[in-house]
């Protein structure tokens, strides 16, 4: 299963012909540097960064962090933010392709439209550079919501009925493209309930 999704993210990576211009709603965002290809940093363990007043975030960075990781941690931790605040704007600062901007607003305002949002501890581990070729790269990480409830805006209870990404740890990967200007731009995502355990 895990060769089947680094294939079909070469393929979708990679592809043909030029790269969607990037997309940003509402701002240009100047070229990030946060995935540069540039050599990998020796900073391990863990990291404790409070999304907002009621979400935590726990990355487990491995030995020899390599700066692409930063592409799933970075869209993990902006998502979450823009979930828990309601407010679309932690979205803006990501570098994302057309198709990754749609991906990434759709999810975020579907919950926020339904007056949704999140509370408790995530926890982001075994993160990896699962496949680079090219110009095209697949990141892949573990995600712990175990410890985290959807819960209503307004009354700050957990809903009734709470969604399968919440029961179990699974695997997100994200799928970027470096352009010709040297960013990475996310240009899709992937999720796959199986793959990772606590």
């Amino acid at each position: 299963m895990r060769r089947v999704m680094a294939l079909v993210a070469i393929v979708i990576v990679a592809g043909c012909g030029q790269a969607e211009r990037p997309y940003t709603p509402n701002q240009v965002s100047p070229p990030s540097t946060a995935a540069s290809s540039g050599p990998s940093t020796s900073t391990s363990g863990p990291e404790t960064d409070t999304t907002t007043g009621r979400h935590r975030l726990v990355i487990e960075w491995p030995q020899d962090r390599d700066p692409l990781l930063n592409l799933v941690t970075d869209f993990y931790r902006a998502s979450r933010k823009a979930l828990a605040s309601g407010n679309d704007r932690y979205l803006q600062d990501l570098d994302l392709e057309l198709s990754g901007v749609r991906e990434a607003y759709d999810w975020v305002h579907k919950l926020t439209e339904e007056d949704l949002t999140v509370k408790g501890t995530t926890r982001l581990y075994n993160l990896r550079v699962a496949e680079k070729v090219g110009k095209g790269v697949q990141v892949n990480a573990c995600v712990d919501e175990t410890k985290v409830r959807v819960i209503s805006a307004r009354t700050g209870k957990a809903v009734a009925s709470q969604p399968d990404w919440v029961r179990r740890p699974y695997l997100q990967a994200v799928l970027a493209h470096r352009g010709d200007d040297g960013v990475w731009r996310i240009r899709a995502f992937l999720y796959d309930q199986k793959g990772c355990t606590g």
